[in-house]
């Protein structure tokens, strides 16, 4: 009788605690989703807000960029062409950064829409070339552009984020040359010629190594943001250029050398492909 009492208590004893740990699992879990849901929720609320931000700072701008092209084309007054000119180049550069953010926030939302059509490289690339070519004779470094003999005259993507990707990387290395550097932006076809590598060389100080594990990511480069140096940007260039060669069906990686400068090259199929966005 007393064997009998002992194993229905340590039964009930079990019994006692495996619902008090199923309680308290449960709650956790509970606990746990809500702040998934919080989470995902506030995530949502940032990417409307950057949204709504980037599309009432266009209007704005645009209209600043139009005013300023305007004072610097119908005077000759060369004080006056100096400070439109600034205002122009300055309204573009955040221009470029409120459509970086937009565009960030698509792709983490997963809509960001990527058309895909036929498009002539060399066309594309001496596009790319030209856009630069004031501000590297400015900056007195040349700006060369190298196409392989047996490159393929057209290739399918979409041509407009093929652009906007050339652009950033030909940007950068200009920011980050030295004087008298070069620039190259060479396209190469593959051994099998399924795919179409493009890249940009610059002749800089290379990439320091501890920002290289990071160069892809979302990072600070500042503690405080307001300290950054003129050239150095807000780092999305980068960062949204790697997700749309991604989306693309292609990759970005880079090379890079302490003293002698780095080369950023991304590759794409040629007929074209293309992935959600995550």
């Amino acid at each position: 009788m007393i064997q009998a009492w002992l194993i229905t208590m340590v039964m009930m004893a079990i019994c006692v605690v495996m619902a008090y740990l199923y309680v308290q699992q449960r709650d956790r879990n509970r606990s746990l989703q809500l702040e998934i849901d919080e989470a995902r929720t506030s995530k949502r609320h940032v990417n409307d807000f950057l949204a709504s931000m980037s599309h009432h700072l266009r209007t704005p701008l645009n209209g600043v960029m139009g005013y300023a092209e305007y004072i610097y084309s119908s005077t000759r007054e060369p004080m006056i062409q100096f400070t439109s000119k600034i205002i122009l180049e300055n309204s573009l550069q955040m221009l470029h950064l409120v459509n970086g953010l937009l565009d960030l926030s698509k792709i983490q939302e997963g809509s960001l829409d990527l058309s895909q059509s036929s498009f002539d490289i060399s066309d594309m690339v001496e596009s790319v070339r030209a856009l630069h070519q004031v501000r590297a004779d400015e900056l007195k470094i040349s700006l060369h552009v190298s196409l392989a003999p047996n490159l393929p005259s057209q290739m399918q993507a979409d041509p407009y984020r093929v652009r906007q990707v050339l652009n950033n990387l030909v940007d950068n290395a200009l920011n980050y040359n030295r004087p008298q550097g070069k620039v190259t932006l060479s396209v190469t076809p593959s051994s099998n010629k399924q795919w179409v590598v493009f890249s940009v060389q610059d002749t800089g100080k290379g990439i320091a190594p501890e920002m290289q594990e990071t160069i892809f990511k979302r990072q600070q480069k500042s503690d405080n943001p307001f300290l950054l140096r003129p050239n150095e940007g807000a780092g999305l260039g980068l960062v949204l250029s790697h997700h749309l060669i991604h989306l693309m069906g292609g990759k970005l990686d880079y090379s890079t050398k302490a003293g002698e400068g780095s080369m950023f090259f991304f590759t794409l199929p040629v007929q074209g492909e293309r992935k959600l966005a995550a």
